[in-house]
């Protein structure tokens, strides 16, 4: 049973049953807490402030969405990386990192050695694994760390049969 004044929480005036929002949830109808005008005010004053690439975030967080998965990948390091190891692999492991690298030198669309633009990947110059543990991911996706290459040309480094002046 809905009644027919409430004092809204919030301008603390008591306004009629009409004035408040009704929800009904699980067979109850009922009014909201805030009365329409309040809750209106409310939804207006989220509390967003801008960050500082003038995207919006809440007041709480330090940063944006975006901006905090940037901060986090700066200081993450390879053992940060390698726990998913136990659950899906090595190879899940290092694809964090393979797209991570994909992700810093996806405006390259041309095999660095031939030119071939139809399909690209990106090459590490120092393997994933010969780094140690404790090896910040921007190091090892550094871009002087990275090549773009076509298959064929990424085989053939990885093969060693590239000469050293098309490296």
């Amino acid at each position: 049973m809905i009644p027919k004044y409430k004092i809204c929480p919030s301008c603390q005036i008591k306004k009629k049953a009409s004035e408040y929002h009704t929800r009904q949830d699980k067979g109850y109808k009922y009014l909201k807490s805030y009365c329409k005008i309040c809750s209106k005010q409310k939804v207006k004053n989220i509390q967003y402030d801008k960050c500082s690439c003038g995207k919006n975030k809440t007041k709480r967080s330090q940063s944006c969405q975006s901006c905090s998965n940037i901060n986090q990948q700066k200081y993450e390091t390879l053992a940060d990386v390698l726990h998913y190891r136990k659950q899906y692999g090595q190879s899940a492991a290092f694809n964090i990192i393979r797209n991570r690298a994909r992700q810093s030198m996806k405006h390259i669309t041309k095999c660095q050695i031939c030119g071939y633009d139809k399909h690209v990947e990106v090459c590490h110059i120092k393997p994933i694994s010969k780094f140690n543990n404790d090896t910040l991911i921007n190091i090892i996706n550094d871009p002087t760390n990275l090549y773009i290459l076509c298959p064929n040309c990424h085989w053939e480094f990885d093969h060693n049969l590239l000469n050293k002046h098309e490296r």
